[in-house]
């Protein structure tokens, strides 16, 4: 019998350009596993994920969660109290409430920056004076904390912690280059970071984006990123997927894919579909994909993995991204 699997992903609105990756890694999954796969398009609304996930969720073997944080914690309240594990390769993160019963692949937010020190060390950037603008939302807060303990633990304080609050980001952008820094951290929305982007092009400090680790930062920023630092699950030239995911792919769809391939080890191990078996068998299952290892807690919080850092370069007039850090035992290549 074919396993079903279901999802609602952003293929239309704000997040479209993330969660049509989403999407498309799933999509190599199910081919390859021969399974039928339901995608829904909750237009970047998560209010609309919300009332997918109560219709999808029962069901299906499998559930695959969307793309953002934010719809990933609408999703968590829509399912909680719901028997069934939801797979989450898209919120990095997420709060659950009570009942939720979600198991992450990817690496968790607070992990983004782990190492931020030792890539600008290496770039001979001063690490006192790093300034981070963050946003008023889950993942931002949980990004910024993370590169704030980093530094933390390399000796140092953050220069200056930037709000975005009501600013805007070009707002945000002069306040933080008023403190003289030697390097500017974003830890906002995708959107927002990339008007931070070109607002920093060129100012001078060294400059790190959580968009600076997908494709879509040289797509939109273009030759200003050389020597910009990003987070990333994944990237082209990474350790190779087992399944092709076409042209273009980006982490995106690899976190998609890796979901997939773990939720389908998940299922052998329990030896059925049913929810409560899977969900041990999630929690006690210790195993590594392309993307990196996988272990949970009792929440199903990631354990385990944490994303590397990449760096923009100029090489042979293209702009690519090259390894500036790895957590132990990453299995990426540059």
């Amino acid at each position: 019998m074919r396993l079903r699997a279901v999802a609602a992903i952003s293929l239309s609105g704000r997040h479209a350009a993330v969660g049509r990756q989403a999407a498309a890694g799933l999509e190599a999954w199910a081919g390859a596993a021969g399974a039928r796969l339901r995608v829904e398009d909750d237009r970047s609304d998560p209010a609309e994920t919300a009332r997918l996930y109560g219709q999808l969720a029962s069901g299906a073997d499998i559930v695959f969660g969307p793309y953002g944080s934010g719809a990933a914690r609408a999703a968590a309240r829509a399912l909680a109290g719901s028997p069934a594990p939801v797979w989450n390769h898209g919120g990095a993160a997420l709060e659950r409430p009570v009942g939720a019963r979600f198991i992450d692949v990817l690496g968790p937010a607070e992990q983004y920056w782990r190492g931020l020190p030792h890539a600008l060390r290496h770039d001979g950037v001063d690490l006192r004076g790093v300034a981070i603008v963050c946003a008023d939302s889950g993942f931002g807060r949980a990004t910024a904390e993370g590169a704030r303990r980093a530094l933390q633990e390399a000796g140092t304080e953050p220069l200056a912690v930037i709000a975005l609050g009501e600013r805007s980001p070009e707002a945000a952008s002069e306040a933080a280059l008023r403190t003289g820094p030697s390097c500017v951290v974003g830890c906002c929305s995708i959107d927002d970071e990339l008007a931070l982007g070109r607002r920093l092009a060129g100012a001078g400090p060294a400059v790190g984006l959580v968009v600076c680790g997908v494709g879509l930062a040289a797509q939109r920023l273009g030759a200003a990123i050389a020597g910009w630092l990003g987070p990333s699950q994944w990237w082209p030239g990474g350790s190779p997927p087992p399944v092709d995911l076409g042209p273009g792919a980006d982490y995106p769809a690899a976190q998609a894919l890796a979901a997939g391939l773990v939720a389908q080890q998940a299922l052998e191990l329990a030896g059925s579909s049913a929810p409560e078996a899977v969900w041990q068998a999630a929690l006690g299952l210790r195993t590594s994909t392309f993307l990196g290892p996988f272990a949970v807690d009792g929440d199903g919080r990631q354990t385990a993995h944490a994303p590397a850092l990449v760096r923009w370069v100029r090489r042979r007039g293209r702009l690519l991204r090259e390894v500036a850090w790895l957590p132990d035992g990453a299995p990426m290549r540059a």
